[in-house]
């Protein structure tokens, strides 16, 4: 997160990619309790609504978690099966959904995306 550049990991299907990213968001959340990280299951039946939904949640959750000292975030797992790709692509490259930026990137909210 410290470099500012996009996260995606890769690997194959059950080598533990998300349980990492769960591992690591427990990690750090640890002592305050709090829930820092928003899992997308992302399918071929998501869409650009379901996408938005999830950013904006994530974006709330960030806000309340920031006063705990504890960053959020937003994993979008098996980024890469549906046609919202390119939303997904913007907001991890771009840092903005539909143009509009999105609140707390790369301070308070980070963005994972797994292949």
């Amino acid at each position: 997160f410290r470099c500012g550049i996009p996260v995606v990991v890769m690997g194959e299907t059950g080598c533990g990619k998300t349980r990492l990213i769960r591992f690591m968001c427990a990690l750090q959340a640890q002592k305050t309790g709090c829930r820092n990280m928003l899992l997308m299951k992302v399918h071929g039946g998501i869409t650009r609504k379901d996408v938005i939904r999830k950013v904006k949640s994530a974006e709330k959750r960030a806000e309340r978690n920031k006063g705990k000292g504890v960053q959020t975030v937003l994993f979008f797992d098996e980024a890469n099966t549906t046609d919202a790709v390119g939303l997904i692509k913007e907001i991890m490259c771009d840092g903005r959904v539909n143009g509009q930026r999105i609140e707390g990137l790369g301070t308070d909210l980070h963005v994972i995306a797994a292949c």
